[in-house]
């Protein structure tokens, strides 16, 4: 098959690049607003305003794939619990006292995360080059949550924000897994109008017990609004369609590679934005990581194809 023309694949390209942009921001607005936005109603807001301008676009598909969505009830509230509460509100528990540089970089861990739950779930036993990968993995992520100090987990332990964190990237390893048990078929936009909704109603009592204390809407600056006006439509809403239009003119395979980009895009926006640089740790953290998860997808035999699929990318980003 002839590759494709530089002219029909620049836009799909500037898609996904935009796409991962928009994530990219999520974790640099959430840092950067952290006094005025508490992580649990940041997430409600997020994704209670992505499900008012989904609704409009996506109501007629709803009730359409109503009966095969309802076939799958189960696992679209652990997806929400996992994809959209768990995920984002672990995130911005996170961004509260680490940086947005460390939060981007821990991100990469997730494919660790899916190898060793696919691994204990499917009970197979790994092979010698994947438990190095998760070793090498590890040992990034550690050295990036000590800020470079590995001894300070023996003397301090590991700083909270960093373990929120590690929490956030196993909240998306799980739910990875359980968007790779979806029929074939569901409308995508569906789903993630779906874990919008369930999200925001679990979310809500969340925030109500544990961030009773918090500003208002009505209390909001206009550059705190538009934050969140620019969250629950960016990077909730256009980055997972631009992403799905690139899929489907590139292939999932090339798509999924730029995901790699989004550590450094985050890096990038977190230098220009917040004024944070970019330690020699963050980047040695970063490159064991990369170097564990090339370790564990390989193709090896004892790997079965979905799992490796997973670890490569190919899972639908919702939720970022």
């Amino acid at each position: 098959m002839p590759s494709p023309a530089p002219s029909s694949t620049a836009r799909p390209v500037l898609l996904v690049v935009l796409a991962i942009l928009f994530w990219a921001s999520n974790v640099v607005i959430a840092r950067a607003f952290r006094a005025e936005l508490t992580p649990l109603w940041l997430a409600l807001w997020r994704w209670g305003g992505a499900t008012v301008v989904l609704f409009p676009f996506v109501c007629r598909t709803l009730v359409r794939e109503r009966a095969a969505l309802w076939a799958v009830r189960h696992r679209l509230v652990w997806l929400a619990l996992f994809g959209i509460v768990g995920n984002n509100a672990l995130i911005y528990l996170g961004v509260a006292s680490a940086s947005a540089t460390s939060a981007a970089a821990l991100q990469t861990f997730t494919p660790v995360w899916i190898l060793l739950l696919g691994a204990t779930l499917l009970g197979r036993r790994l092979p010698a080059r994947a438990w190095a990968g998760v070793a090498c993995a590890l040992a990034g992520a550690l050295l990036i949550a000590t800020g470079g100090r590995p001894q300070a987990l023996i003397e301090q332990g590991m700083g909270a924000g960093e373990m929120w964190l590690l929490g956030a990237s196993l909240c998306w390893a799980i739910y990875t897994l359980i968007v790779s048990t979806l029929p074939r078929g569901l409308d995508g936009s569906v789903l993630l109008l779906v874990q919008t909704a369930l999200g925001t109603a679990m979310l809500l009592p969340l925030a109500l017990v544990f961030e009773p204390a918090t500003l208002v809407p009505a209390l909001w600056s206009g550059e705190t609004a538009a934050a969140v006006v620019y969250l629950a439509v960016f990077p909730s809403v256009l980055a997972y369609v631009f992403y799905n239009r690139a899929v489907v003119q590139l292939g999932s395979e090339r798509t999924g590679n730029f995901m790699n980009l989004l550590p450094a895009a985050s890096s990038l926006l977190s230098f220009a934005f917040l004024g944070e640089t970019l330690a020699v740790f963050h980047l040695a953290g970063f490159a064991a990581i990369m170097g564990g998860i090339v370790l564990c997808a390989a193709r090896v035999p004892d790997l079965p194809p979905w799992l490796r699929a997973l670890l490569q990318g190919d899972a639908l980003p919702m939720g970022r």
